[in-house]
């Protein structure tokens, strides 16, 4: 059974349609990157995996449990970590963590809290107000409070915002061996895609209310290049654009870039030369994340 099942999932906000049928599946034991630009429905598909909204039609399933009906048994087994998560800052962050333990109902030791704050690399016996911790303890401590409930899936949206290099790398070891060790399911909303490189190993791209891309990140066949192509001076360059599968980026001079996405760039470029380009030269420029993103979210998936 998946960790998460949406099939078909549609929702509008006084009439105004903001997913059009999403479908994605997140495995156990994934650590899933969902990823597209601002306004494509990340956050209201958040808020639909986690019971905060119902859908207007379709169908989800996390745990095998409808979020909108089973919510609170869902709640304890599922957590989240929102972007804006808030702090009380006038408390340590061994007090922090106990009072959400308490709101759990949770009965826990002052030990296993403890504990809890050495697994994200916080010392428990810091007394400092979290008001004056770093942009990255912060985090960290809110990592642990998102696992006080010893959730089977967490949800984290911008996890590394803002952080500088050293923050984000301790951020990405710490969900490393979380997955690692206890098998935890996590699904990241983001948008550096440095995050999604290093964390995850299946990534849904949405945009315009749809899943435009959802598969393993590693598996080549599946990836965007980047081109870019010299063409014979002078060549004219077909407007509108009408090579399917094939993206115009970028025209200098007598260069243009396209993002490829075929099984072959071969076999796209014998098409864009029987289209009509006269190609001398062709560099492939790169390919990876940045590349199937862009592909996606710039009209080449649709």
């Amino acid at each position: 059974m998946p960790a998460i099942d949406m099939q078909g999932l549609k929702k509008a906000f006084h009439e105004r349609p903001v997913l059009h049928g999403v479908s994605l599946t997140v495995n156990q034991g994934d650590i899933y990157g969902f990823l597209g630009p601002n306004g494509s429905g990340k956050t209201t598909t958040l808020r639909l995996l986690l019971g905060i909204l119902s859908p207007d039609e379709g169908r989800i399933a996390v745990l095998g449990m409808n979020p909108a009906v089973s919510g609170a048994q869902l709640h304890r087994r599922v957590n989240a970590l929102p972007e804006s998560h808030g702090l009380y800052g006038w408390m340590s962050s061994l007090a922090y963590l106990n009072f959400f333990g308490r709101l759990y109902g949770l009965t826990l030791s002052g030990g296993d809290y403890r504990a809890r704050l050495r697994q994200v690399g916080l010392d428990p016996d810091d007394s400092r107000p979290v008001r004056t911790f770093s942009r990255g303890m912060k985090q960290r401590l809110g990592i642990a409070r998102a696992m006080i409930n010893d959730p089977e899936i967490l949800f984290l949206d911008e996890p590394t915002n803002g952080l500088d290099p050293r923050g984000r790398r301790e951020i990405h070891d710490l969900l490393l061996q979380l997955n690692r060790e206890k098998g935890l399911t996590i699904m990241i909303s983001t948008h550096i895609l440095d995050d999604v490189e290093r964390l995850c190993n299946r990534i849904g791209i949405l945009e315009g209310g749809l899943v435009r891309y959802e598969g393993p990140l590693t598996d080549d066949s599946q990836s965007a290049v980047s081109y870019r192509f010299h063409l014979k001076d002078g060549a004219a360059v077909q407007s509108p654009w009408n090579f399917p599968g094939i993206a115009l980026l970028e025209r200098q001079d007598s260069w243009i870039t396209c993002l490829i996405k075929e099984a072959s760039p071969a076999a796209a470029i014998k098409t864009l030369v029987l289209g009509g380009l006269p190609i001398i030269e062709a560099v492939a420029v790169s390919g990876g994340v940045e590349d199937l993103y862009l592909y996606y979210t710039q009209g080449g998936g649709l």
